[in-house]
């Protein structure tokens, strides 16, 4: 035995060992208490982030049926079927959602097998921000509406639109008003007519035949449905109050507003795109959509009126608008029809023995003539045929004898160049895409509430966007706000 060893005390290796372990315990437990609650307060941050991820989910999963099946769109109705649409209704609805899936109750015998080491509950949710369809005056509708279409239509029909414009703004077609010509022309032959000028016993005034324009003017003033429709008694007499829609209450400020920034205006080609969504999911004279109470929509959406018949007739003239425009052009750049009218025009000036008004004459003539034509072609797009833009001698139709008849012949409904959906393509176009899609959201409410349970439809109740911010405590002591954003 050594010194060392005979120095020691007895028991003296065991005590320095209980010293330790007891030192190590203590830290050991210290590390692992705070590790558990570590673990614990990241998993309460987790779960409450999952938990709103998979509430906001569902929020948006509640879009409206009736609106996804007939226009495309995904949106929620924030009305929920009720009177009155409000995003307090989506706040229920999301903290009803975070509620459940904070809730163990479905659990089934599962609470029976281990202890609730999280102890969460929800304190308060709110909606932050939402983005309503009518925000900007349309413009998230008009975004939805473009994605809708954007994966449908292939660049031939924006080129051809695009090739259609250049013809149709070159030439002006949309700037020029023949009928307001005709009436000036029409106005100077009366005054001449109304003189003291005498064709031996007769005055010039009463002798009906030498007024090119009065047949015109008699057809004009009976209206030009009843010269471009075979049986106007056909036709729809539905009727609507715009002020009970979307454009009207937009109008009155009476309209729901979300707080999203609104981006920049659509892009020449996305305005393409959303005219086609319009008479993609509008119906038209000819083509009605099926269940709608208006019968010629995309007329709806060119003349605002509140009858079908009323929005047709505007719409046939407005055909009848650009259809003489260009009918003009082709007469005074066609030789043989212009030597045609000289000709006829200095006999009519010979009559009355006052050559100076042989400009006249021809002006009245030509503007006569065409509007004649131009009936023939509203006509024959109504029937369901097509019409060029600018005539050729192959496809011109009357002779001008024909304008002291007041008659127009049944159109064939057949020919080549631009069909009628392809002319309200154009109105479209040049008309405001604000507009539009104001009297389209009408056209959305008036149908979805003609379905069950959505009589209250509102598309200013309708949000593709939200944001939401949830506060989250622990029994534990520990509490989170979270907030999500989401959108379709």
């Amino acid at each position: 035995m050594t010194q060392q060893t005979k120095g020691r005390k007895p028991g003296a290796t065991s005590g320095y060992l209980t010293v330790y372990v007891a030192l190590t315990l203590t830290v050991m437990v210290s590390l692992c208490l705070v590790l558990i609650e570590g673990v614990r307060r990241h998993t309460i941050a987790f779960e409450s982030e999952c938990v709103m991820d998979i509430g906001m989910d569902s929020v948006l999963a509640e879009y409206h049926r009736v609106l996804l099946e007939r226009y495309g769109l995904l949106m929620v109705d924030t009305s929920y079927g009720t009177d009155y649409p409000s995003y307090y209704n989506t706040e229920q609805h999301l903290s009803e959602y975070l509620e459940r899936n904070l809730s163990y109750e479905d659990c089934g015998f599962l609470p029976f097998l281990y202890r609730d080491l999280l102890g969460m509950e929800l304190q308060d949710v709110q909606v932050l921000k939402v983005s309503l369809a009518t925000d900007g005056g349309g413009k998230v509708f008009q975004r939805r509406a473009v994605e809708c279409m954007r994966s449908r239509l292939g660049l031939e029909t924006v080129e051809k639109l695009l090739e259609w414009m250049e013809t149709v703004d070159g030439y002006g077609l949309l700037e020029e008003d023949v009928e307001a010509q005709l009436d000036r022309v029409s106005e100077e032959l009366q005054e001449y007519g109304a003189s003291e000028k005498h064709i031996g016993e007769e005055v010039w005034g009463k002798t009906e035949s030498l007024d090119p324009t009065e047949a015109i003017q008699a057809m004009r003033q009976e209206g030009i449905l009843k010269w471009v429709v075979e049986d106007v008694s056909q036709l729809s007499e539905t009727g609507v109050e715009p002020s009970q829609y979307i454009s009207g209450r937009y109008a009155r400020g009476e309209v729901n507003q979300g707080n999203y920034p609104q981006g920049e205006q659509l892009s020449p080609v996305d305005n393409i795109l959303l005219l086609e969504y319009f008479l993609n999911y509008a119906g038209r004279y000819g083509k009605p959509m099926e269940n709608s109470l208006l019968q010629y929509q995309v007329e709806y959406l060119l003349c605002g009126k509140a009858g079908d018949k009323d929005n047709l007739r505007h719409t046939a003239n407005l055909l009848c608008g650009i259809r003489e425009a260009a009918n003009v052009i082709y007469l005074l750049g066609n030789e043989a029809k212009r030597s045609e009218v000289e000709a006829v025009a200095a006999v009519l000036a010979g009559v009355i023995a006052q050559p100076e008004l042989q400009p006249l004459f021809e002006t009245a003539l030509i503007l006569a003539w065409a509007y004649l034509e131009s009936l023939y072609d509203v006509k024959t797009l109504l029937a369901g045929g097509r019409v060029e833009l600018l005539k050729t001698e192959e496809n011109w139709h009357y002779s001008l004898t024909n304008i002291w008849n007041a008659q127009t012949e049944t159109a064939k409904g057949e020919g080549t160049g631009l069909s009628y959906e392809d002319y309200l393509r154009i109105f479209l176009y040049v008309q405001p895409s604000e507009l539009s899609t104001m009297r389209f959201m009408d056209l959305v409410e008036m149908d979805i509430r003609r379905t069950p349970g959505n009589s209250c439809f509102r598309i200013d109740g309708c949000i593709d966007r939200l944001e939401a911010e949830a506060l989250i405590r622990s029994g534990y002591g520990y509490s989170f706000t979270v907030r999500k954003e989401k959108q379709y």
